[in-house]
């Protein structure tokens, strides 16, 4: 085969081997570049302090010398001659470092420690610092004195005691009098003094905002309310550290200024309400529903548009949405109350079984008219419990009212009926659905109840009654009892004289007084009609413990008070 050609790659350079050939080279350059450069800086110092050797002789350099020395032997005969220094003074000592430094300079000697050039330094340095030091507390003390009175000349001397220890701090710093802590000091006191201006324009504002806010100028109360927010924005971002200002103050201005700017939205609302509640008055039911409807819608408006304001809250449009439902259901109200007065003539008829079919039907109508809002015959409403109870409690009623009138005497001088005997715990349980009583028997009378829980079964016992029911009136009591002038014999009153004195005796197995009560004497005690909001409530009669003797006997107990010998009994007006 033949060979191949030596000439076909003849005359071809690749770039690897051109840097094989010039690598060398440029990295013996590179090296005598940099020996180059370095010589120079080396020899920078040397090449300058020769050109000082040309231009300074040694003759001129001791001229320097001698004159610094003539000036710090100034300065200081100077200083012997003088109690105080003058500035004068001050200046032969500057012109003698001046001079000394120029002396150094000269024989090149700058880059030394020279003794005398430190102590010259200090010596100055620190009368200068001693001057500026005098003259920073002078200016504090006048400061102090002036804050009480004018407030803008303290500013003006408290920036020049700043202005002092930052010059001591600046300049004079080999004086060793620099300060940092003073100066932070002079500084607060400062920015406090400074801060007193906007502290006071904020205020002002609020006080113009707050008196145009009640004065009806909702725009203008806006407006400064919005200056008095960028006041207090402003302090904050440059006085917070040096001065409190009021908790949260730039969130309530923002709502005052929210609630001014809807003060024009809120006028609306109280115009519809006024209409609304005019109509109410005047029995205009569907325009009082109307004028509540619009006061409604104008309310949802300030709320979009209004957030933040004091008058967007929401237990406001709950309350008129309320009335708004009131006023359109306001026959159906009016009807259902209509009802429920012939339920309790029903109930006063003792005709049982129409008052429990009314019962069903009001309870039902009832219902529905709370579950629409209108605020009346809510759970928590008397009207709506009496109907509660009186359904829930069907088979008591049928049970008991044909005999309630049994049980009911007249009170002589007194226009009701009271209970003939004292209230059983078979009663209690049913009406209550429990029976406190330490001794539980149905006819012994209830005992360990406290005033709120004869109270709360008094209202019970009214409801089915179709009739109002509470405790008894002393004076009720007392006459009822009949004369109380001898003491109580054996067969009229269960007394310690004839019973264990621990134990109640069933009701009515005493005979009765001449007027038909049984037990008003012993057996249990029994709670009294007390005023509103007293702690306490009278307790007659006496008890199973009680001695017999001759008066009614009567004590104050507290009414949370319970006792297995205290009962009571109802009266019916």
């Amino acid at each position: 085969m033949p060979a191949a050609d030596p000439r076909a790659h003849r005359g071809r350079i690749s770039l690897e081997s051109l840097w094989l050939r010039v690598r060398m080279p440029l990295l013996i350059l590179a090296c005598v570049s940099l020996a180059v450069t370095s010589l120079l800086l080396y020899t920078a110092d040397r090449r300058t302090t020769r050109q000082a050797e040309l231009t300074v002789s040694t003759a001129d350099a001791e001229v320097l010398r001698q004159r610094s020395l003539d000036a710090e032997a100034a300065f200081e005969k100077a200083r012997q001659a003088r109690f105080e220094l003058t500035e004068e003074d001050i200046r032969l000592l500057e012109q003698a470092l001046q001079a000394q430094e120029e002396y150094l300079s000269a024989r090149m000697s700058v880059g030394t420690e020279d003794p005398r050039l430190v102590s010259l330094r200090r010596r100055l340095h620190l009368l200068r610092g001693e001057r500026l030091r005098q003259e920073s507390v002078s200016l504090e003390d006048a400061a102090l004195t002036l804050a009480k009175t004018d407030e803008a000349a303290a500013v003006e001397r408290l920036r020049r005691a700043v202005a002092c220890e930052q010059e001591i701090a600046d300049r004079w710093q080999f004086s060793g009098l620099a300060d940092g802590g003073r100066r932070a000091l002079l500084d607060t006191r400062l920015r406090r003094l400074e801060s007193s201006a906007l502290w006071q324009k904020g205020r002002a504002l609020e006080a113009e905002a707050e008196r145009a806010f009640a004065a009806g100028r909702y725009a203008e109360a806006a407006e400064r309310f919005t200056a008095a927010l960028d006041a207090e924005n402003e302090f904050l971002a440059r006085y917070r550290d040096v001065r409190d200002t009021a908790f949260g103050r730039a969130d309530q201005l923002a709502v005052r200024r929210e609630t001014a700017l809807s003060g024009l939205p809120w006028e609306e609302v109280r115009r519809h309400q006024t209409a609304a509640e005019a109509a109410e008055a005047k029995g205009d039911w569907p325009g009082a529903a109307r004028a509540w409807q619009d006061a409604a819608d104008a309310f949802a408006r300030l709320l979009t548009a209004h957030p933040r304001s004091q008058f967007a809250d929401r237990s406001k449009e709950a309350v008129m949405t309320t009335r708004l439902n009131f006023a359109r259901f306001h026959d159906d109200i009016a009807r259902v109350r209509a009802e429920a007065g012939r339920l309790r003539q029903a109930l006063r008829a003792r005709q049982v079984d129409d008052a429990l079919r009314l019962a069903e039907t009001v309870l039902a109508a009832a219902r529905r008219l709370a579950d629409a809002g209108t605020g009346v015959f809510r759970p928590s409403d008397e009207e709506r419990q009496e109907l509660e109870f009186i359904t829930g409690h069907a088979a008591t009623i049928r049970g008991y009212l044909p005999e309630a009138d049994r049980q009911l005497l007249p009170v002589p001088g007194h226009a009701v009926r009271l209970y003939r005997t004292e209230i059983p715990q078979g009663l209690y349980a049913s009406l209550m659905d429990s029976n406190p009583s330490a001794l539980r028997r149905e006819a012994n009378p209830v005992e360990s109840v406290a005033y709120a829980d004869a109270e709360l079964f008094a209202r019970r016992l009214g409801w089915i009654l179709g009739a109002r029911a509470r405790l008894p009136t002393l004076a009720e009591h007392a006459a009822a009892a009949g004369d109380p002038t001898k003491p109580p014999v054996a067969e009229t009153a269960w007394t310690a004289a004839n019973t264990d004195g621990v134990d109640a005796r069933p009701v009515a197995t005493a005979r009765p007084n001449p007027l038909g009560f049984h037990d008003l004497l012993g057996n249990v005690e029994e709670w009294t009609l007390a005023k509103q909001g007293e702690t306490r409530a009278p307790v007659v009669g006496g008890s199973v413990a009680t001695a017999p003797a001759a008066g009614l006997p009567v004590r104050q107990v507290f009414k949370r008070e319970k006792s297995r010998t205290l009962g009571f009994r109802i009266v019916i007006e």
